[in-house]
Protein backbone atom coordinates (compact mmCIF):
# COMPACT_ATOMS: atom_id res chain seq x y z
CA UNK A 1 0.00 0.00 0.00
CA UNK A 2 1.60 3.35 -0.68
CA UNK A 3 2.79 5.08 1.93
CA UNK A 4 1.04 8.34 0.99
CA UNK A 5 0.94 9.56 4.74
CA UNK A 6 4.06 9.22 6.03
CA UNK A 7 5.71 10.66 2.72
CA UNK A 8 3.49 14.04 3.45
CA UNK A 9 3.48 14.13 7.06
CA UNK A 10 7.53 13.28 6.63
CA UNK A 11 8.38 15.99 4.09
CA UNK A 12 6.87 19.23 5.47
CA UNK A 13 4.80 19.02 8.38
CA UNK A 14 3.53 22.94 8.53
CA UNK A 15 2.46 22.70 4.72
CA UNK A 16 -0.99 23.26 4.52
CA UNK A 17 -1.42 20.99 1.04
CA UNK A 18 -0.43 18.17 2.78
CA UNK A 19 -4.00 17.38 4.51
CA UNK A 20 -5.47 17.51 0.72
CA UNK A 21 -2.51 15.08 -0.82
CA UNK A 22 -3.31 12.96 2.62
CA UNK A 23 -7.04 12.69 1.42
CA UNK A 24 -6.54 12.31 -2.01
CA UNK A 25 -4.01 9.49 -1.94
CA UNK A 26 -6.13 7.97 0.88
CA UNK A 27 -9.58 7.45 -0.93
CA UNK A 28 -10.51 10.11 -3.36
CA UNK A 29 -13.08 7.89 -4.75
CA UNK A 30 -14.90 8.51 -1.32
CA UNK A 31 -15.10 12.53 -2.30
CA UNK A 32 -13.59 13.48 -5.90
CA UNK A 33 -12.83 17.45 -6.06
CA UNK A 34 -10.45 18.87 -9.14
CA UNK A 35 -8.98 21.66 -7.20
CA UNK A 36 -7.69 19.05 -4.21
CA UNK A 37 -6.46 17.00 -7.08
CA UNK A 38 -4.12 19.84 -8.30
CA UNK A 39 -3.66 20.97 -4.46
CA UNK A 40 -2.61 17.21 -3.91
CA UNK A 41 0.13 17.34 -7.23
CA UNK A 42 1.74 20.60 -6.28
CA UNK A 43 2.43 19.06 -3.19
CA UNK A 44 3.66 16.28 -4.45
CA UNK A 45 6.00 18.23 -7.23
CA UNK A 46 7.06 20.57 -4.61
CA UNK A 47 8.66 17.28 -2.47
CA UNK A 48 9.43 15.66 -4.89
CA UNK A 49 7.02 12.49 -3.72
CA UNK A 50 6.61 11.28 -7.11
CA UNK A 51 10.34 10.19 -7.77
CA UNK A 52 10.47 8.92 -4.52
CA UNK A 53 7.63 6.62 -4.73
CA UNK A 54 6.68 6.21 -8.85
CA UNK A 55 3.00 4.28 -7.73
CA UNK A 56 2.28 8.29 -6.59
CA UNK A 57 2.71 9.34 -9.85
CA UNK A 58 0.98 6.34 -11.59
CA UNK A 59 -1.91 7.26 -9.18
CA UNK A 60 -2.44 10.87 -10.64
CA UNK A 61 -2.15 9.35 -14.25
CA UNK A 62 -5.11 7.49 -12.68
CA UNK A 63 -7.26 9.66 -11.55
CA UNK A 64 -7.03 11.68 -14.49
CA UNK A 65 -7.88 9.02 -16.69
CA UNK A 66 -11.10 7.63 -14.33
CA UNK A 67 -12.60 11.30 -13.66
CA UNK A 68 -12.44 13.22 -16.94
CA UNK A 69 -12.98 16.90 -14.68
CA UNK A 70 -10.17 16.36 -12.90
CA UNK A 71 -8.54 15.96 -16.78
CA UNK A 72 -9.85 18.91 -17.84
CA UNK A 73 -9.00 20.92 -14.65
CA UNK A 74 -5.91 19.87 -15.02
CA UNK A 75 -5.09 21.25 -17.93
CA UNK A 76 -6.58 24.87 -17.22
CA UNK A 77 -2.99 25.18 -14.89
CA UNK A 78 -0.96 24.42 -17.45
CA UNK A 79 -0.01 28.24 -18.46
CA UNK A 80 0.36 29.25 -14.77
CA UNK A 81 2.05 26.42 -13.39
CA UNK A 82 5.77 25.93 -12.69
CA UNK A 83 8.34 23.69 -14.69
CA UNK A 84 8.30 21.20 -12.67
CA UNK A 85 4.02 20.92 -12.15
CA UNK A 86 3.95 21.48 -15.89
CA UNK A 87 6.48 18.28 -16.77
CA UNK A 88 4.63 16.35 -14.26
CA UNK A 89 1.33 17.67 -15.96
CA UNK A 90 2.49 16.70 -19.11
CA UNK A 91 3.06 12.90 -18.06
CA UNK A 92 -0.49 12.69 -15.99
CA UNK A 93 -2.24 14.05 -18.94
CA UNK A 94 0.04 12.69 -22.20
CA UNK A 95 0.70 9.24 -20.36
CA UNK A 96 2.98 7.14 -22.26
CA UNK A 97 1.17 3.69 -23.63
CA UNK A 98 2.22 1.58 -21.26
CA UNK A 99 0.98 3.20 -18.31
CA UNK A 100 -2.60 4.40 -19.64
CA UNK A 101 -5.57 1.95 -18.59
CA UNK A 102 -4.04 0.52 -15.62
CA UNK A 103 -2.54 -2.04 -17.65
CA UNK A 104 0.61 -2.49 -15.52
CA UNK A 105 -1.43 -4.07 -12.56
CA UNK A 106 -0.31 -7.60 -12.01
CA UNK A 107 -1.76 -10.74 -13.08
CA UNK A 108 -0.52 -12.78 -10.06
CA UNK A 109 1.26 -10.36 -7.02
CA UNK A 110 4.97 -11.34 -7.13
CA UNK A 111 5.93 -8.43 -4.51
CA UNK A 112 4.88 -5.72 -2.36
CA UNK A 113 5.51 -3.22 -5.09
CA UNK A 114 2.96 -4.63 -7.05
CA UNK A 115 0.90 -5.28 -4.36
CA UNK A 116 1.16 -1.30 -3.61
CA UNK A 117 -0.03 -1.09 -7.62
CA UNK A 118 -3.50 -2.98 -6.46
CA UNK A 119 -3.72 -0.77 -3.76
CA UNK A 120 -3.45 2.49 -5.91
CA UNK A 121 -5.85 1.06 -8.13
CA UNK A 122 -8.75 0.63 -5.33
CA UNK A 123 -8.12 3.86 -3.82
CA UNK A 124 -8.74 5.77 -7.12
CA UNK A 125 -11.47 4.08 -8.57
CA UNK A 126 -13.09 1.61 -5.11
CA UNK A 127 -13.28 -0.59 -7.04
CA UNK A 128 -12.30 -4.03 -5.39
CA UNK A 129 -11.34 -6.38 -8.31
CA UNK A 130 -7.47 -5.48 -7.73
CA UNK A 131 -7.74 -6.29 -3.80
CA UNK A 132 -8.94 -9.69 -4.87
CA UNK A 133 -5.46 -10.53 -6.01
CA UNK A 134 -4.05 -9.43 -2.33
CA UNK A 135 -6.58 -11.50 -0.97
CA UNK A 136 -5.51 -14.04 -3.39
CA UNK A 137 -1.77 -13.75 -1.83
CA UNK A 138 -2.78 -15.03 1.36
CA UNK A 139 -3.48 -18.30 0.10
CA UNK A 140 -0.41 -19.41 -1.15
CA UNK A 141 1.25 -22.25 0.38
CA UNK A 142 3.02 -22.23 3.79
CA UNK A 143 6.72 -22.46 2.67
CA UNK A 144 8.27 -21.43 6.15
CA UNK A 145 6.78 -24.67 7.67
CA UNK A 146 8.57 -26.66 5.07
CA UNK A 147 11.71 -25.04 5.91
CA UNK A 148 11.96 -24.40 9.23
CA UNK A 149 11.36 -28.59 9.24
CA UNK A 150 14.12 -29.32 6.43
CA UNK A 151 16.66 -26.49 8.93
CA UNK A 152 15.80 -28.59 11.51
CA UNK A 153 16.48 -32.44 10.28
CA UNK A 154 19.34 -31.11 8.08
CA UNK A 155 22.89 -32.74 9.19
CA UNK A 156 24.76 -30.34 7.08
CA UNK A 157 23.47 -26.73 8.16
CA UNK A 158 23.92 -25.41 12.18
CA UNK A 159 20.76 -24.59 12.42
CA UNK A 160 19.34 -25.59 15.68
CA UNK A 161 16.69 -23.90 18.44
CA UNK A 162 16.94 -23.74 21.82
CA UNK A 163 14.28 -23.92 24.23
CA UNK A 164 14.28 -20.09 24.89
CA UNK A 165 13.98 -19.79 20.98
CA UNK A 166 10.85 -22.32 20.44
CA UNK A 167 9.08 -21.09 23.60
CA UNK A 168 9.81 -17.72 21.82
CA UNK A 169 8.73 -18.98 18.73
CA UNK A 170 4.97 -20.38 20.55
CA UNK A 171 4.54 -17.34 21.71
CA UNK A 172 3.82 -16.14 18.12
CA UNK A 173 1.71 -19.73 17.11
CA UNK A 174 5.09 -21.49 15.76
CA UNK A 175 5.08 -24.63 18.27
CA UNK A 176 8.03 -27.23 17.54
CA UNK A 177 8.03 -30.49 19.16
CA UNK A 178 8.55 -33.78 18.34
CA UNK A 179 6.07 -36.37 17.16
CA UNK A 180 7.48 -39.33 18.90
CA UNK A 181 11.01 -40.38 20.85
CA UNK A 182 13.63 -41.19 18.26
CA UNK A 183 12.09 -37.98 15.95
CA UNK A 184 13.78 -34.93 15.23
CA UNK A 185 12.15 -31.46 15.92
CA UNK A 186 9.49 -30.11 13.68
CA UNK A 187 6.76 -27.20 13.69
CA UNK A 188 3.75 -29.53 15.12
CA UNK A 189 1.11 -26.62 15.71
CA UNK A 190 -1.45 -25.66 12.81
CA UNK A 191 -1.85 -22.89 10.86
CA UNK A 192 0.24 -20.35 8.36
CA UNK A 193 3.65 -20.53 10.12
CA UNK A 194 4.99 -17.67 7.28
CA UNK A 195 1.57 -15.31 8.73
CA UNK A 196 3.32 -15.97 12.06
CA UNK A 197 6.86 -16.14 11.52
CA UNK A 198 5.96 -12.66 10.25
CA UNK A 199 3.99 -11.40 12.88
CA UNK A 200 6.98 -12.38 15.07
CA UNK A 201 9.49 -9.88 12.94
CA UNK A 202 7.22 -7.18 12.67
CA UNK A 203 7.33 -7.49 16.56
CA UNK A 204 11.13 -7.54 16.38
CA UNK A 205 11.51 -10.88 17.88
CA UNK A 206 15.06 -12.10 17.30
CA UNK A 207 14.48 -15.40 16.67
CA UNK A 208 12.33 -14.96 13.84
CA UNK A 209 14.38 -12.39 12.96
CA UNK A 210 17.44 -15.20 12.42
CA UNK A 211 15.24 -17.78 10.82
CA UNK A 212 14.58 -15.04 8.39
CA UNK A 213 17.98 -14.15 7.72
CA UNK A 214 18.44 -17.94 7.06
CA UNK A 215 16.14 -18.17 4.07
CA UNK A 216 17.11 -17.32 0.35
CA UNK A 217 15.80 -14.39 -0.87
CA UNK A 218 13.33 -16.23 -2.56
CA UNK A 219 11.50 -17.09 0.06
CA UNK A 220 12.21 -13.58 2.30
CA UNK A 221 10.24 -12.43 -0.70
CA UNK A 222 7.38 -15.13 -0.65
CA UNK A 223 7.11 -14.00 3.16
CA UNK A 224 7.55 -10.08 2.67
CA UNK A 225 4.35 -10.23 -0.05
CA UNK A 226 2.05 -12.53 2.40
CA UNK A 227 2.94 -10.45 5.12
CA UNK A 228 2.02 -7.39 3.32
CA UNK A 229 -1.17 -8.80 2.45
CA UNK A 230 -2.30 -9.35 5.88
CA UNK A 231 -1.02 -6.18 7.01
CA UNK A 232 -2.50 -4.03 4.06
CA UNK A 233 -5.94 -6.01 4.51
CA UNK A 234 -6.13 -5.25 7.71
CA UNK A 235 -5.08 -1.46 7.56
CA UNK A 236 -7.76 -0.23 5.13
CA UNK A 237 -10.84 -2.36 6.36
CA UNK A 238 -10.20 -0.41 9.41
CA UNK A 239 -10.32 2.41 7.34
CA UNK A 240 -12.40 2.15 4.10
CA UNK A 241 -15.86 -0.12 4.71
CA UNK A 242 -15.96 -1.44 1.33
CA UNK A 243 -12.33 -3.59 2.26
CA UNK A 244 -14.29 -4.86 5.34
CA UNK A 245 -16.88 -6.03 3.98
CA UNK A 246 -14.39 -7.66 1.79
CA UNK A 247 -12.22 -8.86 4.37
CA UNK A 248 -15.41 -10.28 6.09
CA UNK A 249 -16.82 -12.36 2.90
CA UNK A 250 -13.09 -13.36 2.24
CA UNK A 251 -12.44 -15.07 5.74
CA UNK A 252 -16.06 -16.88 5.14
CA UNK A 253 -14.47 -17.90 1.95
CA UNK A 254 -12.33 -21.69 1.45
CA UNK A 255 -8.23 -20.81 1.27
CA UNK A 256 -5.09 -19.78 3.01
CA UNK A 257 -5.37 -19.76 6.78
CA UNK A 258 -4.63 -16.02 6.27
CA UNK A 259 -8.22 -15.42 5.63
CA UNK A 260 -9.12 -16.11 9.05
CA UNK A 261 -6.63 -13.51 10.63
CA UNK A 262 -8.81 -10.50 8.27
CA UNK A 263 -11.48 -10.06 10.93
CA UNK A 264 -10.51 -9.44 14.78
CA UNK A 265 -11.45 -12.22 16.83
Amino acid sequence: MPDNHSSAERSTEPDPDARKFAEVTSGIYRRFDPGSVWTALRFAVRHQLMAENPTIMLMFVRIAEVYPAASEFLQTQQAGSSDEERQALNLILNPPEEIRGATYLPESIQSPGEMDLCWAEFLVTGKTAAVQKVIAVLDREDRTRSFINEQLSSESTNFALSESERNALQQFGIGIGKMAAGRGWEVMTPGDTDLFLWLGIKDQNQTCIQILQAMDDQLQLHLACKGSALWSLQANAAQHGTIRLLCENAAKESGGFGRTLLVPM
